[in-house]
């Protein structure tokens, strides 16, 4: 009886173990928008070295131009990242392949937001120039993050 009793427990103490090591997976969103801070963090990682180097970030649509808040990046960054979760989520949802839509449909999204750094009045090439750039970095962070998380296939759609 006692040998019935001790592999008994070591089953249970097997499968508990195997429970305990299998990673739970975070919702979509919650990994979405840990990309985003990520994404922005690294904007503002690039803002601060833009700057430290000496690129006067100052815009503006019409007028003189005026210089631009530090950590002015993140909160756009933050502010455009979450919409883009919303998206994500949705295609996540509708979409019959979900990563495929995603990554095109975002990566033609950042090439759209390269337009309106073109077209503010800047100090500068070197202003201008970071501005573009300060659309592709968070863009290289956050669209693989997100597409990793997104099925190849929607089972729902398939």
């Amino acid at each position: 009886m006692s040998v019935i009793t001790s592999t008994t427990a070591s089953t249970a103490s097997t499968s508990t173990a195997s429970a305990a090591r299998t990673p739970r997976r975070v919702p979509l969103v919650v990994a979405a928008s840990g990309a985003v801070v990520a994404g922005a963090a690294a904007t503002t990682a690039f803002e601060l070295l833009a700057r430290a180097v000496g690129v006067d970030i100052a815009l503006a649509f019409g007028t003189a131009p005026e210089p631009m808040p530090v950590g002015g990046f993140f909160t756009a960054v933050v502010a455009l990242g979450l919409v883009g979760v919303v998206i994500a989520a949705v295609l996540s949802r509708f979409a019959r392949r979900p990563r495929r839509t995603w990554t095109r449909a975002a990566w033609a999204l950042t090439v759209v937001s390269l337009v309106p750094p073109m077209l503010v009045s800047t100090p500068g090439a070197a202003t201008n120039a970071v501005l573009v750039l300060a659309h592709v970095v968070p863009a290289v962070v956050i669209v693989p993050l997100v597409a990793r998380r997104l099925a190849p296939v929607n089972p729902r759609r398939a």
